[in-house]
């Protein structure tokens, strides 16, 4: 999973919670102004280790980075109207920023959530505390408002020689087969685990065998190039080892 598909898998998350108001993520330009009540992401710098997990695919190296990014989630709301008994109109709003915010947080660490990180082979901590920003922030536009950062993990893959092939390379069996061809028909998508060594899942599960279909894709800067792509890894399959004897007691007689 590279860093774009994280962001908006993890707004896919954000944006089935908050069905009623508009999520976006900051930082875009030309962009319309939103109404509220609205909820920003603001992603912050990758973290990952220096060197990768390694696996062999199809007889291809692949590489596995665990890593991690922040999210910043800003909720700005109106809050909750206050009624008059007698006179039936709004005269004040009460702020719920961070009441909202906190039944997010309860999502968040709900076992539907829980269940969504272990289908997309993902996980969410919450860093730190959530804050209310209403008397903080001077801003004039937004009435109430409420932060919550949390850390989004995910795995990112690099694929070839060059480490430049798409994670789409990567193909796994459906345990289907072609009706016309008779061959066994593959699919990008990675099989869903259904045991676990630990947790309501039980036992531990095989790795699933997949094979390497190579594909390239120019980044946006212009970043790789085909001949790069098509470079492979020499692996060995099998190794001769031969036992060398030595004949210790003429070696001792002879010093």
């Amino acid at each position: 999973m590279r860093v774009s598909q994280a962001k908006e898998l993890f707004c896919q998350l954000v944006s089935s919670y908050f069905a009623g108001a508009e999520v976006t993520f900051t930082r875009q330009s030309r962009v319309a102004k939103p109404q509220i009540p609205l909820v920003t992401l603001t992603p912050g710098n990758v973290k990952r280790p220096l060197a990768p997990v390694y696996k062999m695919i199809d007889g291809t190296l692949v590489g596995h980075y665990a890593s991690q990014i922040s999210m910043q989630i800003d909720l700005f709301t109106h809050g909750r109207p206050v009624v008059d008994e007698e006179t039936g109109r709004i005269v004040a709003y009460e702020n719920t920023a961070i009441d909202d915010m906190m039944y997010f947080v309860d999502f968040l660490n709900s076992q539907h959530t829980i269940e969504w990180c272990h289908k997309h082979d993902v996980a969410i901590l919450i860093d730190g505390d959530a804050q209310d920003l209403t008397s903080l922030v001077n801003d004039n536009n937004y009435e109430f408002r409420s932060k919550l950062v949390v850390m989004f993990y995910f795995t990112q893959k690099s694929i070839g020689h060059s480490a430049i092939l798409l994670e789409g390379s990567i193909q796994y069996p459906t345990g289907e087969v072609d009706p016309d061809t008779g061959e066994e028909i593959y699919t990008q998508n990675e099989p869903e685990e259904n045991e676990s060594t630990t947790g309501q899942f039980g036992g531990a599960s095989e790795d699933i065998a997949g094979i390497v279909v190579p594909k390239f894709e120019e980044t946006s800067s212009g970043g790789g190039t085909k001949e790069l792509a098509e470079r492979d890894t020499g692996y060995f399959t099998e190794a001769e080892i031969k036992e060398e004897k030595i004949n210790e007691v003429g070696r001792l007689h002879n010093i």
